[in-house]
């Protein structure tokens, strides 16, 4: 489980932003929205506004960043840390450290991992574990110097000669782990369970639902679909080879370096009826004539049922994009939900759907991105406004600008003697 990601300098983001998914002491909606642990109370999800350009998808590119300089193998990590993308629009980012620090729960463990990199160097890394009331370092770095990773416990006894082997554009982490390192396998496999998604990509099959259909997860994506009021009787999913006689037009060298090429063909099956609207029998259409939310429902329907199967935390760019608001709110309360969620899976996403905001969504789960004149986002939360009652309407609040973090248009709009009253605090 996810409590919490802090980072700096990196894209549009310049100083320091903290993400929490800690649940404050509010007791609005906590049977179904909030996880209870012995680190604490977390937030089953979360949700980002903002207008757009304001820096919503570069929050999830930073820990979507982080994540792949950690899992990548030696060489791509090199890459990463080598060409980061920190924030262009001020002189001294360049001297300027790209910060990246999460905490996260495994089993009844708390962790802290982060690292800072700076021209092409990792020049700080640490973890940090918590078991029972104190957070204890395991190894901390202080430079790129490998000499400079020291331990406090015997933890890493069986790694501690492959500090040898940790190289300026390096993390220590990746020696650890394939160092056979319980902690560090802990840790590194935490981040590979981290699941991310774009949802403007258009026919495009996330891997967790091809292998979910595959592993007879089909009957389920089917009820998901039901539930969501969709008209898809059955489908069928082939993973088809292409003619191969394009590999024989090739070097055998170069052919049997090549992989497989393969395509995926799907169809769905409906009722077809006769001239009186009688006598329903299946029909086979291509996947391609469904409606743009209906394919995207069904793409991403094995990357959330296995989600939520799995506890995993995932993060969701544009949930709302292709999808009517009722099926966004469907998806979201499969989250928040005790029967739907019951191994405490975690969806971060960002959206402009702002029907959300009078949802039964908490407070805390509600944060904004917005960017200043000088192109620095800001990503802050709905809990650091005061005096907003509790039965107050956020949408309205929200579409007339008291919390920032949308278009700056209302300067052209001539405003009504009702909006002059809300902007007045007259609710």
């Amino acid at each position: 489980m996810l409590i919490g990601f802090s980072f700096k300098n990196f894209m549009s983001f310049y100083e320091e932003n903290i993400f929490t998914m800690h649940a404050n002491t509010d007791n609005k909606y906590r049977d179904f929205n909030i996880i209870k642990t012995k680190h604490g109370r977390l937030l089953k999800s979360a949700f980002v506004f903002g207008a757009n350009g304001s820096g919503k998808t570069n929050f999830i590119q930073a820990l979507l960043w982080m994540n792949e300089v950690v899992v990548s193998d030696l060489s791509m990590q090199s890459k990463l840390v080598s060409d980061v993308p920190h924030f262009q629009f001020h002189n001294e980012a360049l001297n300027t450290p790209t910060m990246m620090e999460v905490q996260f729960i495994v089993g009844e463990t708390l962790y802290e991992y982060g690292f800072e990199i700076l021209k092409g160097e990792v020049v700080k890394e640490y973890l940090n574990r918590k078991t029972g009331q104190r957070l204890t370092p395991v190894f901390v770095r202080n430079s790129s110097d490998f000499n400079d990773i020291s331990f406090t416990g015997k933890e890493m006894d069986n790694v501690k000669d492959l500090t040898k082997n940790t190289r300026k554009d390096n993390l220590f982490l990746y020696w650890a782990n394939g160092g056979n390192n319980e902690i560090a396998i802990e840790v590194h496999r935490w981040f590979e369970s981290l699941g991310f998604m774009n949802m403007y990509t258009e026919n495009y099959f996330p891997e967790e639902t091809i292998s979910y259909v595959q592993k007879q997860g089909k009957q389920k994506i089917l009820d998901l679909l039901k539930q969501a009021d969709v008209n898809i009787l059955d489908f069928s999913m082939d993973i088809l080879e292409e003619d191969p006689s394009f590999k024989k037009m090739l070097k055998k060298s170069v052919a049997d370096k090549l992989p497989p090429v393969t395509s995926l063909s799907v169809e769905t099956v409906h009722h077809y009826y006769d001239s009186d609207w009688c006598n329903p029998k299946p029909i086979s259409v291509p996947f391609n004539f469904e409606s743009a939310g209906t394919q995207k429902l069904f793409e991403i329907a094995g990357f959330i049922l296995n989600a939520l199967e799995k506890g995993k935390v995932i993060f969701i760019d544009e949930l709302d994009s292709r999808l009517h608001p009722l099926l966004v709110r469907y998806l979201v309360m499969l989250f928040n939900s005790i029967s739907k969620n019951p191994n405490n899976a975690q969806l971060i996403c960002n959206t402009h759907d702002v029907l959300l905001l009078d949802e039964e969504i908490r407070r805390d789960q509600i944060y904004f991105t917005e960017k200043n004149k000088y192109g620095v986002t800001e990503m802050y939360a709905l809990t650091d406004f005061t005096g907003i009652r509790k039965d107050s309407k956020l949408l309205r609040k929200y579409l007339l600008g008291l919390f920032g973090a949308i278009p700056n248009i209302r300067a052209h709009l001539t405003p009504t003697p009702h909006q002059e009253e809300i902007d007045d605090g007259k609710d």
